[in-house]
């Protein structure tokens, strides 16, 4: 019996007194308050709490314009597979330095009015392409039939409150992910409004919520990650300092050398940080056009700061 395992059935015991609710419910709603510690956030609603503990939901192919039913039957032949390669459903636990979108991921469409079809719809096409996911003219979320949804995200932009705007965002297994991502495995967030983004899993993060509080942080006005871990000490200087309390300054660098091809800048930095028990590295550019932007990697992805400094030299995204 795994740990886990044997927690449900202590949980299922010793808890029998209280209301009828599955010991999942327990252990999730344990791990959201632990991923929340480091900032406020609302009460999770009963059909929240229900759409937690659902089981990832295998999309079929259905009829045009079907409702696709929750319980679904075995895959079929030729549907697409179960599962990736790479198992990227491990929650780290991680939550940004604040401002952060502290969200939590949910297993499945449970409680998404969602549909799906045996054809792609042309509203559901760019330039002859399609994604895992779209809005309908109606309003509600289209699956692609070559599409498995594994993790969901309801309304990230107004997480814990209601909006004029419809947003999601789906870690999904989808043979039209494009061929540089790992194992078909697909990040993407859409929202009525007709923004959207798709990215690949393994890169700068493993961490699904992590990533959505990224993409969600620019159109709600927050700083992005990265500058949350490192930014610009003031306007006029390219040393760079913290981004936000908690994280620790390890090592930085103004003015440094961006490679050749980079775009015209005004100054450059660079910096190592800690946060949380992990180790990040950061670089600042403030372009002679725009504003200036922040990026980050992971600390496991150079040995050292040095290392860091000299992959900015090379060829780098």
């Amino acid at each position: 019996m795994s740990p886990e395992t044997d927690l449900l059935t202590r949980l299922d015991r010793e808890l029998g007194g209280l209301p009828v609710v599955p010991a999942e419910a327990y252990l999730h709603e344990g791990r959201r308050a632990r991923r929340r510690r480091t900032g406020a956030v609302a009460l999770a609603t009963p059909v929240a709490a229900a759409a937690a503990i659902a089981l990832a939901v295998s999309l079929g192919t259905g009829g045009s314009g079907k409702e696709a039913s929750l319980a679904q039957e075995p895959t079929a032949p030729g549907s697409p597979p179960a599962s990736p390669a790479i198992d990227y459903s491990y929650d780290p636990d991680f939550v940004a330095p604040e401002p952060n979108n502290a969200l939590e991921a949910q297993d499945g469409l449970a409680g998404v009015d969602w549909f799906t079809t045996d054809d792609i719809p042309s509203w559901a096409q760019e330039y002859g392409n399609h994604g895992p996911i779209a809005y309908a003219p109606d309003g509600r979320l289209w699956v692609a039939p070559d599409a498995t949804v594994q993790r969901v995200v309801v309304d990230p932009y107004t997480y814990g409150e209601p909006g004029l705007v419809s947003s999601i965002a789906v870690e999904a297994l989808c043979t039209c992910a494009p061929e540089d991502m790992a194992d078909d495995v697909v990040w993407v967030w859409i929202s009525s409004a007709g923004d959207g983004e798709m990215d690949t899993p393994g890169g700068r993060t493993d961490d699904f919520e992590l990533w959505v509080d990224s993409v969600t942080a620019y159109p709600q006005g927050r700083p992005s990650v990265s500058e949350r871990f490192a930014r610009f000490a003031g306007d006029r200087t390219s040393r760079m300092v913290a981004g936000a309390p908690g994280v620790r300054l390890l090592h930085q660098k103004a003015d440094v050398d961006l490679g050749s091809g980079r775009v015209t800048h005004t100054r450059s930095g660079a910096a190592e940080v800690e946060y949380a028990g992990e180790t990040f590295y950061v670089v600042g550019v403030d372009p002679e056009e725009g504003g200036e932007w922040y990026q980050y990697w992971p600390g496991d992805s150079q040995p050292d700061f040095a290392s860091f400094l000299t992959m900015l030299k090379g060829n780098w995204t």
